[in-house]
């Protein structure tokens, strides 16, 4: 099903109009409406698209449905059989990413760079690699050096390899960390809606993406695990974020201005069907997992008052109500986004020990994954796990290949609705995620998954289709289905 912007953020839209009428307003300026687009504006542009339209947005929630967080409970076909055509990824790629985000972003950091006001070249050179990444783990080869320069006349940018674009996001995110350190020129004030300003906490978050996308390499063709590992743990040593400072944007209980799953899946602005999946829920119920409560609401009214009860990817036998929707810390018309969770911190640290070791464990990988435990029941202010700590214990003498499960599936688990999960899913094949065709008890299945095996990424926009096809990468078919069954580079 093809989704429909149904509200942008506010200050871009007003940046989308500034943008539009900068050519008409070289004459007779109005003074109290500037045609000249501020370093301020910019920034609170990027990082509200970002939010809304990336993180909170197209590719987090259609992955949400291939890792089994969510199920889409309508009748098919739609992304939840893994259906996808060419025109959904399009808005995704071309108005969000290409346009809002990092052409703004590109704008940004040039004019901060001439305006030597370096903090806003280092919030603009973050998006900009966390937007690449979301781009490049979807899509693969991605047009990144030879991209926007339409102005000048090429119109048909030649696709960076994912290798190439790793590179440029960990050499954007160093030169990020260098801009924050140096503390010259205008400061970040309200409009950085993520830090305020304080350039100390950005610094952190490069940090931390770069550990995340040292790792993202573990398995590629020609890549080291131990390097990468070793990679990581520098990355976090130089100084990760605190559980102070995960990033998130704060969404309001007004018009345009709440919160993505709440009009995704609570208000109706799109539906109300896309909910926690049956294989989800029973994980968590099946595993006394006290963090359910705060992922997963219980059924309201009907005959399954009170008790948390999953869907699958059919339309359901009785009424929607009769099933538990995405509990209010995620899905509050005001609840905040989780941007990064910072459970993911000492999950990176404890696979990276465990890949440095060898794949053994060993006392640091169990303090780290302790660790991600921890700060995940503290997310939700979850006090008493012992007993859950007690029956996912991880020791020297568990096997290797039960220790990587284990410790993916706890990342898995701290990172609910996050896009991250299905990146690791990807690239350790953790936790073992059955394809989705479960059904409904005493009910047949509806339509069967489009292909047998989890898709692995997205097919190529219509709009690269249409008008860049020359430089699609000839390995990935037009054909959607096809398309969506080949690996990505790091993923063979």
């Amino acid at each position: 099903m093809k989704i429909k912007y149904i509200i942008y953020p506010v200050v871009f839209l007003l940046l989308t109009a500034l943008f539009s009428c900068k050519k008409y307003l070289d004459v007779n300026r109005d003074p109290n409406n500037p045609s000249e687009v501020t370093e301020g504006l910019m920034t609170s542009a990027i990082i509200s698209t970002f939010s809304y339209e990336v993180a909170g947005g197209y590719p987090t929630r259609v992955t949400s449905f291939w890792t089994k967080h969510l199920a889409y409970a309508t009748p098919g076909p739609h992304e939840g059989n893994y259906y996808l055509v060419a025109n959904d990824v399009d808005n995704f790629w071309r108005y969000s990413s290409y346009t809002a985000i990092m052409g703004t972003a590109k704008e940004l950091i040039e004019k901060a760079d001439k305006n030597g006001n370096p903090s806003y070249a280092a919030i603009g050179r973050i998006i900009m690699a966390w937007n690449l990444a979301y781009l490049t783990e979807c899509y693969g080869s991605i047009p990144y050096t030879d991209a926007f320069k339409a102005e000048s006349g090429n119109t048909k940018p030649k696709y960076d390899s994912q290798e190439d674009i790793y590179k440029q996001i960990q050499a954007l995110l160093d030169q990020a960390i260098i801009d924050a350190g140096k503390g010259t020129g205008l400061k970040p004030g309200t409009e950085d809606f993520i830090y305020g300003g304080t350039m100390s906490k950005w610094v952190h978050l490069a940090n931390t993406l770069k550990a995340r996308y040292y790792l993202r390499l573990s398995n590629a063709p020609g890549y080291s695990a131990v390097t990468q590992a070793n990679l990581a743990l520098g990355a976090l040593n130089a100084g990760s974020i605190t559980a102070a400072e995960a990033p998130f944007f704060q969404y309001m209980a007004a018009t345009n201005s709440d919160n993505p799953w709440y009009q995704y899946a609570i208000d109706g602005k799109w539906s109300t069907t896309p909910r926690p999946s049956q294989y989800y829920v029973n994980l968590l119920q099946n595993s006394n997992d006290p963090r359910i409560a705060f992922q997963v609401a219980k059924v309201a009214t009907g005959a399954n008052a009170g008790k948390y009860i999953g869907v699958t990817n059919d339309g359901p036998p009785i009424a929607i109500a009769n099933y538990s929707p995405i509990a209010p810390f995620y899905s509050a018309r005001d609840a905040k986004l989780n941007l990064v969770v910072y459970a993911e911190v000492p999950f990176i640290r404890a696979e990276a020990e465990f890949l440095k070791a060898g794949k053994v464990v060993n006392a640091a990988v169990i303090s780290a994954y302790n660790d991600g435990i921890a700060a995940s029941m503290a997310l939700y202010g979850i006090t008493d796990y012992t007993a859950y700590a007690a029956a996912n214990l991880l020791t020297v003498a568990t096997p290797s290949a039960t220790a990587y499960r284990m410790i993916m599936t706890q990342k898995y688990i701290a990172n609910y609705l996050q896009f991250e999960a299905y990146n690791d899913f990807r690239r350790t094949g953790y936790p073992v995620l059955p394809i989705n065709n479960e059904v409904y008890d005493g009910e047949d299945i509806d339509i069967e998954p489009y292909m047998n095996i989890v898709p692995l990424r997205f097919p190529y926009p219509s709009s690269e289709r249409s008008y860049n096809a020359g430089n699609i990468p000839s390995d990935v078919p037009i054909n959607p289905v096809n398309a969506m069954q080949v690996p990505l580079w790091w993923d063979k």
